[in-house]
């Protein structure tokens, strides 16, 4: 019987996709983003401190996800030279495990799936502040490699005459979710678990 529980269990595992994190991505002034499971520590650090100016956009991929494990996405984005300031992106993951907090393998900014704050990413997060979607940014223009519709977020308005030299601390969530191959498998397997049950009682 253990031996039966046992294949089971390592056929499930071996349906599962290797699952991948991808995105890009455009801040005014500066970006850092971070994978976690956790909003106050152990946060891994994908795309560092990286400059994206008006014509910029930051790109990663290939960035892995365990299986079963819920994750946070985190933006850390700063306006240092005044002026407007934006954060915009489109983000995709791969395999079946996991989903956006929009239910989802594909995100891009907004103001319904994605919180914000000026303080830190375990505070309180609010709803962004939209300033308009990528294909109509009339300051920055498009920023290119990003899904027009995605858009351009920051924790309050700003616009040249309400500039703010800070950070905005932006946060989504990212869960893990059963595979329908693997769930099915995983069933068919208890099936024939509790046959085999059955007729050692008889």
């Amino acid at each position: 019987m253990r031996t039966a529980l046992t294949a089971v269990l390592a056929g499930t595992s071996m349906l599962a996709q290797a699952a991948s994190l991808s995105g890009s991505f455009t801040a005014d002034d500066y970006a850092t983003v971070y994978l976690s499971t956790d909003l106050v520590a152990d946060a891994s650090e994908i795309i560092s401190d990286k400059q994206t100016t008006w014509g910029g956009t930051q790109t990663f991929s290939g960035v892995a996800l365990t299986p079963g494990q819920n994750y946070y996405l985190l933006v850390l984005a700063r306006n240092v030279f005044s002026g407007p300031a934006m954060f915009v992106g489109d983000f995709a993951l791969t395999g079946d495990g996991f989903r956006f907090s929009n239910g989802g393998q594909a995100l891009l900014t907004n103001t319904t799936n994605w919180t914000v704050n000026e303080s830190g990413f375990g505070a309180a997060g609010q709803t962004p502040v939209s300033l308009g979607t990528n294909a109509s940014l009339q300051i920055w223009g498009a920023r290119p490699a990003i899904s027009g519709d995605a858009e351009a977020v920051w924790a309050y308005y700003a616009d040249w005459a309400n500039g703010y030299n800070g950070p905005a601390y932006f946060v989504t969530q990212i869960t893990a979710v059963p595979e329908p191959a693997a769930f099915a498998m995983f069933a068919a397997g208890l099936g024939v678990l509790g046959t085999i049950a059955r007729r050692r009682r008889v």
